[in-house]
């Protein structure tokens, strides 16, 4: 069922309270209704999309520029899966040497996980050297609300509710009470057993922060909430060349092949060795031709005979030619945070957020050894030529080309002195409220984050439904 308001509703049915409509909020309310259990569903944003409801989006980037906040995430049904470029992998199991939970407990849920936004749960590797894998993503065309709109309309089990926006939680003796919920000019206050925010990367610290302010008793005043906050870097490395063919060949046809960009990540020995974090970089299956005669013409000046011979190569299918983009990963900085406005808010009386951040230099120096390693093996087995640009190899810093992988600020752990929630994805020191999604990461690696979202949506809806049974 889908309605506009919480009018005529009977909340006594619903054990599970779920506010947030996007990848993390929809997946726990799918799974928990094939275990029979009811659930509300709220959502702050319309059906489709809105710019008056987009504007409660806005906040401010205080340091270094970020991609705009009301317009990297989307407040609709479906969530920010509305504008997802859909590039789906799990992430490397080093990527959780700092979490409480690792990989191979979070991959149990990989299947699952893919079925959801329909894609093959297959993710190849296949090794150049020490320092360097190729590797494959799969491309999701799945957005939320297309897919699972008439599913909900239809369903017994999830009642989901539009235009209603959650100010904060109340509560005392380690449980919430009640979430005090706004419509128009109206507020509501719902009782259920268990609570889930799934608000996104940035929602989910304010509304935390906001309880804090109104709910002292409930939130413990030391929890690091919206601390550690992060993004994936997207920049453009570089231009280069690389020979598809020569790279099969070193690969002793183990190279995997398939229509679209070549992606190539970071093992754990190169970050280990260089004290750097991890990265992947890709160049695209087509680039404008102009832009391939002047990378050619650059390669004819510093290496002639090279030069002469991807010439010769220009326009054949084997030869990749063009900028070379990059995915990195951001260290985990308490500096880096949402914080509440102390001056402006919102219709509802919400504060506004402020977003502090800086670009790190450990990045920065992750994308110059990624690609002068790179580069080097490429030289040293013929494989192509790379160029890497001028202000990422003098550490001068880099272009975001777009930041809309919001990252941290509830993150996990044991200690609540330097995380929020713990493995369950349940607050400290409250026992029945739950936050899902991207600001639960410890670290992002270099992976899209969308599918990871999933599977530890997927697990805690098992871990809510064993709950419920005790």
């Amino acid at each position: 069922m889908i309605a506009k308001n919480l009018d005529n509703i009977n909340l006594e049915e619903f054990p599970v309270v779920i506010f947030g409509s996007g990848p993390a909020g929809l997946t726990t309310a799918l799974e928990l209704e094939k275990k029979k259990i009811k659930c509300l569903v709220i959502e702050a944003g319309e059906e489709e999309y809105s710019q008056n409801s987009q504007q409660l989006y806005e906040g401010k980037i205080i340091g270094d520029n970020l991609s705009d906040l009301s317009s990297s995430r989307l407040r609709q049904l479906g969530g920010t899966s509305g504008h997802w470029g859909g590039q789906s992998k799990l992430m490397e199991p080093y990527d959780f040497n700092l979490w409480p939970i690792k990989a191979e407990e979070l991959n149990i849920y990989a299947n699952k996980a893919c079925n959801i936004i329909n894609i093959k749960n297959i993710f190849r590797k296949s090794s150049l050297n020490n320092y360097f894998d190729q590797i494959e993503f799969q491309y999701s065309t799945v957005r939320f609300a297309e897919k699972y709109k008439k599913h909900i309309k239809d369903s017994k089990n999830i009642y989901l509710v539009l235009n209603t926006q959650l100010s904060h939680f109340e509560g005392k003796n380690k449980l919430v009470d009640e979430a005090v919920c706004i419509f128009k000019n109206s507020t509501k206050k719902i009782k259920a057993k268990y609570f889930v925010l799934a608000c996104g990367g940035i929602e989910n610290s304010r509304i935390l922060l906001w309880t804090r302010e109104k709910s002292k008793k409930l939130v413990n005043e030391n929890l690091p909430i919206g601390k550690y906050w992060m993004t994936h870097p997207w920049i453009l490395g570089g231009i280069g060349a690389i020979n598809k063919q020569k790279i099969v060949k070193k690969l002793n046809n183990e190279f995997i092949n398939y229509e679209g960009p070549l992606h190539f990540a970071s093992k754990k020995q190169l970050l280990d060795e260089k004290k750097i974090l991890s990265a992947e970089i890709y160049m695209t299956a087509k680039e404008d031709e102009k832009l391939y005669k002047e990378i050619i013409r650059d390669i004819l000046c510093v290496a002639p005979e090279y030069g002469k011979k991807i010439s010769h190569n220009l326009f054949k299918k084997d030869l990749k030619c063009g900028n070379i983009f990059m995915s990195l990963e951001e260290p985990s900085n308490p500096n880096n945070r949402v914080a509440l406005d102390l001056i402006e808010k919102d219709q509802f009386g919400i504060p506004k957020i402020n977003l502090f951040y800086n670009m790190s230099k450990l990045t920065v120096n992750t994308a110059k050894i990624f690609l002068e390693e790179f580069s080097s093996l490429c030289r040293k087995d013929d494989l192509g030529r790379i160029a890497i640009k001028d202000n990422i190899y003098n550490l001068e810093g880099y272009e975001n080309l777009g930041s809309f992988h919001h990252l941290g600020g509830t993150r996990m752990g044991i200690n609540k002195f330097d995380s929020v929630i713990n493995k369950d994805l349940k607050v400290h020191d409250i026992n029945n409220l739950y936050v899902s999604g991207s600001s639960n990461f410890v670290t992002g690696g270099y992976t899209n984050p969308t599918l990871t979202i999933i599977q530890f949506a997927i697990r805690l809806a098992e871990k809510i439904s064993e709950r419920l049974q005790i």
